[in-house]
C-alpha cells in the first residue's frame, strides 16, 4: 500500500469512528429523546386540571403549593413513585411539567406533622432530600432602592461610540473595562439564564416590552410562578438584571449591556412582590441547565440552605453551566443561599469608588466583586446617583418602562454573568475555567476592601478577554512555530517553514489573526478570523456546539487531508493548519477552557493528548508528501 492509500484509509477510519460517536450523542442523549417516567394518577389529575387554566387559576394553585419539598431519586418508575406515596399517605404533585425527569415533588402537610415526617423521609433510600418548601425573596434594601428609582427615569443625550445616549452614566461598565472587552467578544452564541422575576421583552396582556431589549436575543424560558411559557416581568428586578447582562448596545437607544450579543433565557421564579419558593428555584436551575444555558444568574437569596437547590446547582455545574449568585445585602461576613453552595460563583458589590458597598456581604465565601452601585451618592459628579443604570419597567408597573438606577449585589452579579458570557463567546465553556480566568484577572487592588475580604478582587473583563484572546493565542502560535522548526529537522526540506503556505496555516490553526480586534470590531462579518479554527464553531453554530467531538479532535484535518492529497500548495497549507490544530488541542491540557461533550471529565486529558499528537504526526506526513 502506498502512502496516499494509507493516508486515505486512516482518515476514513478516524472519520467513521468520530461520526459514529456523534450519531450516538445525537440519538441517545438529546433531551428530546430521553423518556421520562409516566406520572401517577394524582399527578396526571393535576396536569389535566391545569390544561387551559387561566393565569389567575394557575396563580391560585401556586399560592397553595405544598409546604413540603421532596427530591426523589432520579429514574424511579411510575409504580415505584405510586407505591412510595401510598406508603406515606402523601398526595404528591410534580413541581412543574419540567420536574418529571428529576422527580422534584411537592405536597401539603399539616404543620404539626411536617418536622417528624421530614425526619422519616430523609431516612428513606428513595429520597435524595426532604425539607420545608422555603420562600426566597429579594432583599428589602434592593426593593426600597428600586422603588425610589421608579420616579427618576433619566433623559437621554447623544454621544459617540457606543451611541447609546445614557452610556455616559454607566460608570459601572467603564469600571469593569467593558468597552475594551467588546473589541474581542460581545458574547456571541452564549446563553445566559436569568432566574428572577421575569424579563419585559415582549408586549402582551398589559405588559410592556422594554425598548432597549428590542435587539437583544431572547430564547425560550418558563414562568414557574404562573406555569406559563411566557416569562414576563411584573416587578422590574429581573428585567434590570437582564439589561446589565445583554442590553441592546450601540443601537442609539438607552444604555449598554456587558454581553450584547449573548442571548437571554428568562426564567421567572419570583412573583411581582419579589418572593418565590425553593421548589420553583431548584426547578428553574435544572430547566436552564437542560435547555442550553451556558451561564445562570441568580440575584436572589435566603438565609436557609435547601438540599434540593444545592443538588440543582451541583447538577448545573456538571452540565457545564456557570452559576453566578449574589452574596447578599445584609453587610455581614457570610453569604445567603444559593450563594453558600460550593459550586456557586459568589459576587459582592462595589460602589463607584471601587470600594465595598455599604450594604454588601463579604467574607471567605466570596469569589469576586463587581459594581453594585450606591443610590445615596454621586461620587463622579455627573449629576446622577451612582446606581447601576439599565432599561426596565417601573417598579410593580409592567405597563410602564424607563431608565432606572438600582443598587445591590443583585446588580453586581449580572456584571459577572455577562463577563462570563463574553468569555464563552471566545470559546471558554468550562465553568471551572471561567471561574479561574475571572478570578486570576481581577483587580487585586480591591481584594481586601476596607479590611473586608471580597474574593479575588474587582471584576476586570478587559483583562480577562485579553488573556483569552491575545495571551493564550500568542502562546499557542509561538509553540506552533517552535514545534514547526523542531519538526523541520525530520522533514525532507529540512525546514518546515520553507514551504510558503505552512506559516499562514499555522496561524489559522493555532491562534487565528488574534490582533484583528485592535483594528476592527470583534463582532464584524469576519470576526471569526480572530479565533483559532477549532473555535470557529462558536461563531457559526453557537456556544453549545463548542466541545463536540467533531471539532475537538483530529477528524477534520484527517478528512481534509484526503481532499487535498493531489494539491501541493493546499497540502502545505493544510500541514500548517493541522500542526496548529494539534497545538490548540494540546494546549487544552493546560488551559482546560473547553468542556468536551460525551467524554467523562476525568478522561478529557487523554482525548486532548491523543488527538493533539495525531495532528502533529499527520502534519509531518503531509509535509513529507509535499516534498516528493
Amino acid at each position: 500500500m502506498n502512502k496516499k492509500s494509507a493516508l486515505k484509509g486512516f482518515g476514513l477510519a478516524v472519520g467513521c469512528l468520530a461520526l459514529s460517536s456523534l450519531l450516538a450523542w445525537d440519538n441517545g442523549l438529546s433531551p428530546e429523546n430521553m423518556t421520562a417516567p409516566a406520572p401517577s394518577a394524582d399527578l396526571l389529575a393535576f396536569q389535566n386540571a391545569n390544561k387551559g387554566a387561566s393565569s389567575c387559576e394557575q396563580t391560585a394553585w401556586i399560592s397553595s403549593q405544598g409546604n413540603l419539598l421532596i427530591d426523589l431519586q432520579d429514574g424511579l418508575t411510575p409504580e415505584q413513585i405510586r407505591s412510595w406515596q401510598e406508603r406515606y399517605g402523601l398526595n404528591l404533585q410534580y413541581n412543574s411539567p419540567y420536574a418529571r425527569d428529576n422527580s422534584l415533588m411537592v405536597a401539603t402537610v399539616d404543620g404539626e406533622q411536617l418536622e417528624p415526617l421530614i425526619a422519616r423521609l430523609n431516612g428513606d433510600e428513595l429520597v435524595e432530600s426532604a425539607e420545608p418548601n422555603y420562600v426566597v425573596s429579594l432583599t428589602q434594601e434592593e426593593m426600597n432602592a428600586a422603588a425610589a428609582a421608579a420616579s427618576e427615569s433619566q433623559p437621554m443625550a447623544r454621544q459617540t461610540y457606543p451611541n447609546d445616549p445614557l452610556f455616559k452614566h454607566q460608570w459601572h461598565m467603564q469600571m469593569v473595562k467593558a468597552p475594551f472587552a467588546w473589541k474581542f467578544s460581545q458574547g456571541r452564541g452564549a446563553v445566559v439564564a436569568v432566574i428572577d422575576t421575569g424579563v419585559a421583552w415582549k408586549k402582551a396582556n398589559g405588559f410592556v416590552a422594554c425598548e432597549d431589549l428590542a435587539k437583544t436575543k431572547i430564547v425560550p424560558g418558563y414562568d414557574f410562578v404562573n406555569r406559563n411559557k411566557l416569562a414576563l416581568d411584573d416587578n422590574a428586578h429581573g428585567t434590570h438584571v437582564a439589561g446589565t447582562i445583554a442590553q441592546s448596545t450601540n443601537n442609539g437607544v438607552g444604555v449598554c449591556g456587558m454581553a450584547p450579543q449573548a442571548a437571554i433565557m428568562p426564567i421567572k421564579v419570583l412573583s411581582g412582590a419579589g418572593s418565590g419558593r425553593v421548589s420553583d428555584i431548584a426547578d428553574g436551575i435544572r430547566f436552564a441547565a437542560d435547555h442550553g444555558a451556558n451561564v445562570i444568574n441568580m440575584s436572589l437569596g435566603g438565609p436557609m440552605p435547601a438540599k434540593a437547590m444545592a443538588h440543582a446547582v451541583a447538577y448545573a455545574q456538571r452540565q457545564g453551566v456557570l452559576v453566578c449568585c449574589a452574596a447578599g445585602n445584609e453587610h455581614r461576613s457570610n453569604v445567603g443561599y444559593p450563594a453558600g453552595y460550593e459550586e456557586s460563583f459568589v459576587v459582592s458589590a462595589l460602589d463607584a469608588k471601587g470600594e465595598l458597598a455599604w450594604y454588601s456581604n463579604y467574607g471567605q465565601r466570596v469569589d469576586i466583586a463587581a459594581p453594585g452601585g450606591d443610590t445615596r451618592s454621586d461620587a463622579n459628579g455627573d449629576g446622577v446617583v451612582d446606581g447601576v443604570y439599565q432599561n426596565t419597567i417601573k417598579m410593580r408597573h409592567p405597563e410602564e418602562q424607563g431608565y432606572y438606577a438600582f443598587q445591590g449585589t443583585s446588580m453586581a452579579t449580572p456584571h459577572v454573568a455577562g463577563a462570563a458570557a463574553v468569555l464563552v463567546g471566545q470559546g471558554v465553556n468550562s465553568p471551572k475555567a471561567l471561574k479561574k480566568i475571572l478570578r486570576s484577572t481581577a483587580q487585586s487592588k480591591s481584594w481586601n476592601s476596607k479590611g473586608k475580604v471580597i474574593g479575588a478582587g474587582a471584576l476586570d473583563i478587559g483583562k480577562a478577554v485579553f488573556k483569552v484572546g491575545c495571551v493564550y493565542n500568542a502562546v499557542r502560535l509561538f509553540l506552533a512555530l517552535a514545534l514547526a522548526l523542531a519538526l523541520g529537522a525530520f522533514s525532507r526540506k529540512r525546514c518546515i517553514c520553507e514551504k510558503a503556505a505552512v506559516v499562514p496555516g499555522l496561524v489559522l490553526g493555532a491562534s487565528g489573526l488574534f490582533f484583528l480586534p485592535y483594528l476592527f470590531s470583534a463582532e464584524g462579518m469576519f470576526s471569526w478570523l480572530a479565533m483559532p479554527m477549532p473555535v470557529w464553531d462558536v461563531f457559526f453554530l453557537g456556544a453549545n456546539a463548542h466541545g463536540n467531538l467533531l471539532v475537538c479532535s483530529c477528524l477534520i484535518p484527517a478528512l481534509l487531508s484526503m481532499a487535498v492529497a493531489k494539491q501541493r500548495f493546499l497540502r502545505s497549507l493544510l500541514a500548517g493548519i493541522t500542526l496548529g490544530w494539534g497545538v490548540y488541542l494540546l494546549s487544552e491540557l493546560v488551559t482546560g477552557a473547553t468542556l468536551l461533550h460525551l467524554i467523562p471529565t476525568g478522561l478529557g486529558w487523554l482525548w486532548w493528548l491523543a488527538n493533539g499528537l495525531f495532528c502533529v504526526c499527520l502534519s509531518q506526513v503531509l509535509l513529507d508528501k509535499t516534498g516528493e
